[in-house]
């Protein structure tokens, strides 16, 4: 398993050298938590405030006493553990004695942890190479929700791994997996963690996630995992909470920062980076994530609260936290992503240089698309914005930016899917799917890296409530859809070999007219395939538009949203090969003859 380029292609790089302090993640060693050997397991615990602790599990002795180690650890050799044993932590404290959660369990089941081995699972994946950032088209999935279970229930890693076939058809390349760690409840989004390095247990065992992510290497497709390292769950059942003691007001104990404006969010508790031992729990994680489970990369959750307070300030050793957590993900050849949303520059800065090392950041070119096409007024439509973002780019990396037209905030929170934005009432409705459609077009062919949203290239309508149900199956609408969706990210990976210009990173918008509400763009770079994309954001088609190019071509239509195949009411559409004119148009030599449709997108090739 490796990267296709053995780093980041016009990024900022992985390199420290010189950089900021980075957070000690090697503070323990042995590793804490339950570790199988071949004479039985090696329990060890982090509780510094207390007097004694015990190990408590289903291996002969009920309760083994542990040692006192350095620095408040505790540890135990039980040579009648083995892999598969349950158990549990006992700490003796002022308040009494306490059953506890191993913060480092790697599989739960009901209130008890389970030794695993992750080196006895047999992995397939060793010729995966997963993509770079620019031939990436990521798909964000929940696994609750992606895939119903064999009961008709909840979906998990097993059933969702049965459609990852559906996906590597479809042509996406990466599946960022929503917040799949242990989390409060069953059928939740997950951004409410209880711990870092186990799995949800609803969703199935470490070994069926692993065969989940090798599943999906073996189909070609990297997995990311969205991870919660800005607050915690803050309910009484979260097992890192007053680990040590019962809590009162506020104090959430142990793990988290005692005081201060940075202590709490309004999600939970805030773990404690400028503790070593929590810092390198959570580095831990991100290692566990890498090498046991061959995860291929991170989105970091409300990083504006790692690094700041929703982007004010600084919380201690939050920056560390994270430029350490980025060196150790590029040293094994993955992709670290941050939400941030506040266009916030030195994110996708090395940490060599001040920054913090990510390879990309979440950006708003999807809500710009959104405010211009959801309203149903065509002379509103601000052709201007749209051109504006298609030139973004972060330190000068248009790769450096993650966007999405839908994703679980955009869906959920209140929100909707793009048809039901377009057309509450009718969200299925010719309009609908042509303004949706037309939104895809521009996402998938900006400079920087895609993403879709489980059930969008399928017309899924409505909302994504907090306990979301399984998608349904595509209705003969969505089949056409998805056809076309299947069509526009094969364009985007350049398969054919005729688009490599959406691989590459510059723009030029050389068409905006605004009356007419038509914009037209060309992806190029070195590989001379050069990419036209021409988008009609107006009810209104055109008989004949012109458009200027470089020379007469030939050029082929790629893909026209206007084709039948993607809709039984839509217009045929213009296809196969075009000759320029020669005709001064748009500061070029040549004029391109088009037929452009209502609400129609065309993208062109030599």
């Amino acid at each position: 398993m490796q990267r296709a380029d053995g780093g980041i292609e016009g990024g900022s790089g992985p390199t420290n050298d010189g950089g900021p302090a980075k957070v000690d993640a090697t503070v323990s060693a042995p590793r804490l938590g339950a570790n199988a050997n071949g004479s039985g397991v090696l329990f060890r615990l982090w509780a510094p405030h207390a007097s004694a602790a015990s190990v408590v599990g289903d291996f002969g002795s009920e309760k083994v006493a542990m040692t006192g180690e350095s620095d408040g650890t505790f540890g135990v050799h039980v040579a009648a553990a083995k892999v598969g044993s349950q158990y549990h932590f006992e700490i003796t404290t002022p308040s009494g004695a306490l059953a506890r959660t191993d913060p480092y369990c790697r599989e739960r089941k009901g209130t008890e942890c389970v030794v695993v081995d992750p080196g006895r699972y047999v992995w397939k994946d060793g010729s995966f190479v997963a993509p770079t950032r620019a031939a990436s088209v990521v798909y964000e999935l929940h696994v609750g929700s992606f895939a119903a279970g064999q009961s008709g229930g909840a979906g998990t890693f097993a059933s969702a791994r049965g459609r990852l076939a559906e996906l590597a058809e479809l042509g996406v390349n990466v599946v960022e997996l929503m917040p799949a760690q242990e989390f409060g409840g069953t059928t939740g989004w997950g951004y409410n963690p209880h711990l870092y390095l186990a799995p949800n247990e609803s969703y199935g065992t470490a070994d069926e996630l692993r065969a989940f992510v090798d599943e999906a290497h073996t189909r070609g497709i990297a997995v990311w995992l969205d991870t919660v390292v800005n607050h915690a769950d803050g309910s009484k059942r979260a097992p890192l909470n007053c680990f040590e003691a019962a809590c009162s007001g506020k104090s959430a104990g142990l793990y988290f920062f005692p005081e201060g404006s940075y202590a709490l969010t309004p999600w939970g508790p805030r773990p404690n980076y400028a503790e070593p031992q929590v810092a390198a729990m959570l580095i831990s994680a991100v290692d566990t994530w890498m090498d046991e489970f061959h995860g291929d990369g991170f989105r970091w959750d409300s990083v504006s609260n790692v690094r700041a307070v929703d982007g004010v300030g600084t919380t201690p050793l939050g920056k560390e936290l994270l430029v350490t957590a980025n060196d150790h993900i590029h040293a094994r050849g993955g992709l670290s992503v941050a939400e941030d949303l506040k266009g916030y520059q030195p994110l996708t800065a090395s940490s060599s240089s001040g920054g913090f090392g990510f390879d990309a950041q979440w950006d708003g070119l999807g809500y710009t698309v959104m405010n211009v096409l959801a309203p149903a007024d065509d002379a509103g439509r601000d052709l201007g914005a749209i051109a504006w973002d298609l030139r973004g780019s972060y330190n000068g990396d248009s790769f450096a930016r993650v966007f999405y037209t839908e994703n679980h905030d955009i869906v959920g929170n209140g929100g909707s899917r793009v048809p039901s934005r377009v057309d509450a009432g009718n969200p299925t409705s010719w309009t609908a799917r042509k303004r949706s459609m037309l939104a895809s077009v521009l996402l998938l062919t900006a400079p920087g890296v895609p993403m879709l949203f489980q059930g969008q290239e399928s017309l899924a309508t409505g909302t994504f409530s907090s306990s979301p149900a399984p998608l349904g199956a595509p209705t003969a609408s969505g089949l056409q859809v998805r056809a076309f969706y299947k069509d526009m990210v094969r364009l985007r990976r350049n398969l054919d070999g005729a688009s490599a210009g959406l691989l590459e990173a510059s723009v030029d918008v050389f068409h905006q007219n605004d009356s007419a509400k038509v914009l037209a763009y060309r992806r190029y770079g070195s590989s001379q395939e050069d990419v036209i994309v021409i988008v009609n954001l107006r009810n209104k088609a055109y008989t004949a538009y012109d458009v200027g190019v470089a020379d007469a071509g030939p050029w082929r239509v790629r893909l026209n949203t206007d084709s039948a195949t993607y809709g039984d009411d839509f217009a045929k559409g213009q296809t196969g090969a075009l000759t320029a004119v020669k005709a001064e148009k748009d500061g070029k030599p040549y004029a391109l003859p088009l037929q452009l449709g209502a609400y129609g997108a065309m993208v062109l090739t030599h």
